[in-house]
């Protein structure tokens, strides 16, 4: 009698790998989330820096207020020793470019003096200077400014606070006193007190050339508001704070029928202060 023994069953070999149409549809559908994702991270990593922007200003807004309500509603000067030109340093015809905002308030925010820093350790980013704030080579810019050695600042006072330098005054302009007191402002929410400058020697208020100091001063005129920051809200413009704190997003600051755009008119509330 034969004895029949049973013989476990054998599974059916699994495949493995892809087949060609599974791969394909599978780097079709990742693509599709690339083209989805890619443009959603990029315009969060611009509203990032949009908002990194507008909290700089406002930092620099508040510490001003800081300042002033501690020295009798007075603000620091606008300039600071570069107005000097060579060598940088003290000018006994120019005390007031010892009294800059840059080296005034800095330290009420526990941060050096921008005069302390060395040169070529001078700082980028922080409040110093937008995100997207970017300088030329230095061949760009005039030979006495090496924004790679020196520094460069993307954010400015407005010039017109102190109007008490000569250059670009209309002949019945009376010179404004070189520390403003914010009592006397007529329209603070209205007056500029901060804005975005222009990097770019080849750019500024909307003319070609002649702009090769783009971002070494401390303070400028409405020619260096930049026209070429882009902001998701609305195209080209700039970022501004006013005097009495709040910020706003730009593009309409030229007067393009001024003769010379770098002087408002004496009643212009946006540049000046009274």
């Amino acid at each position: 009698m034969h004895e029949w023994i049973a013989l476990p069953k054998v599974k059916p070999c699994k495949r493995s790998g892809f087949t060609l149409l599974e791969v394909l549809v599978a780097a079709s559908a990742i693509s599709l989330l690339v083209a989805i994702l890619v443009p959603s991270l990029g315009r969060a990593r611009q509203k990032a820096r949009e908002m990194t922007c507008t909290a700089n200003l406002r930092t620099w807004g508040e510490t001003f207020s800081l300042y002033a309500d501690a020295n009798d509603s007075t603000l620091p000067h606008s300039d600071d020793r570069a107005r000097n030109r060579t060598p940088y340093v003290y000018d006994p015809n120019h005390p007031e470019h010892e009294c800059c905002y840059i080296d005034l308030l800095p330290p009420l925010l526990h941060r050096p003096s921008w005069r302390d820093i060395p040169d070529r350790a001078k700082p980028r980013g922080d409040i110093w200077q937008c995100p997207e704030a970017v300088p030329l080579p230095d061949s760009a810019y005039t030979p006495r400014f090496k924004p790679s050695i020196k520094g460069y600042h993307s954010y400015v006072m407005n010039s017109y606070l102190e109007y008490d330098f000569p250059f670009g005054q209309s002949p019945e302009m009376t010179p404004l006193p070189s520390f403003l007191r914010l009592a006397r402002c007529v329209e603070p929410a209205r007056t500029i007190l901060m804005f975005e400058q222009t990097l770019d020697p080849r750019e500024g208020y909307g003319q070609e050339g002649g702009f090769t100091e783009a971002g070494w001063f401390t303070a400028e005129d409405a020619r260096a508001f930049s026209e070429r920051h882009y902001h998701s809200r609305g195209g080209l413009g700039g970022n501004i704070i006013m005097l009495d704190g709040h910020g706003d997003w730009r593009n309409n600051l030229w007067d393009r029928t001024l003769g010379n755009p770098r002087l408002p008119l004496r009643n212009d509330r946006t540049w000046f202060p009274y």
